[in-house]
């Protein structure tokens, strides 16, 4: 019993367990990005320091265009401070997942797809008291059914975990992507108008 202790405190502070992946695999039901990534999207989420403390709740507005091959993300963040943020992904298809660009990110979001679940990780740039910093993100993403996905991402600065975000993102099944390609927008109402923080 104390080796077995002295093991998982060694994995608690070390490595923090490495998440074992295959886990996933033959979870269902399956995510297809291409396929939840269409239409608009609603979310909500937290964000929490590195103690679990929460900081800030936010809510966000995604409008998401898709083809077998690529995904584009027109996302808008609206915080309980008043602070809203921007970000335009566009991610095309790979042999082994996804990859993505954004306006703030740093390089290219690796994403990969396994049974139900979404991995992404990606280095962001975030202003901090005017301040700007460069902070590794590790996405984790869970589709729950085929409108919902729930997630975590933990938020790591020289390996030091930071923070982490809690989120919940739901499909508004009404609207598809080729209302918004026929620039239909003005019906569109606002997640961030719609949802309480």
């Amino acid at each position: 019993m104390k080796i077995l202790n002295a093991s998982l405190i060694s994995c608690l502070l070390l490595t923090g367990c490495a998440l074992d992946v295959e886990h996933y695999r033959n979870n269902s039901p399956e995510f297809k990005f291409e396929s939840f990534f269409n239409g608009k999207l609603c979310a909500k989420g937290l964000v929490r320091s590195r103690n679990g403390q929460v900081n800030r709740k936010f809510t966000a507005e995604i409008m998401a265009y898709s083809s077998a091959t690529q995904v584009r993300l027109e996302e808008v963040f609206l915080f309980g401070d008043g602070e809203q943020q921007k970000r335009d992904w566009e991610f095309n298809e790979i042999d082994k997942g996804w990859q993505g660009t954004a306006n703030d990110v740093i390089g290219i979001a690796q994403g990969e797809i396994f049974g139900d679940s979404l991995h992404l990780t990606y280095q962001l740039k975030i202003n901090v008291e005017n301040d700007e910093y460069i902070v590794a993100m590790d996405d984790w993403l869970h589709l729950i059914d085929d409108s919902t996905l729930m997630g975590s991402t933990e938020m790591t600065k020289w390996g030091v975990n930071v923070g982490r975000i809690d989120i919940v993102i739901q499909k508004d099944s009404s609207i598809s992507s080729d209302n918004m390609i026929q620039k239909d927008k003005s019906r569109v109402s606002s997640c961030i108008a719609d949802l309480d923080l």
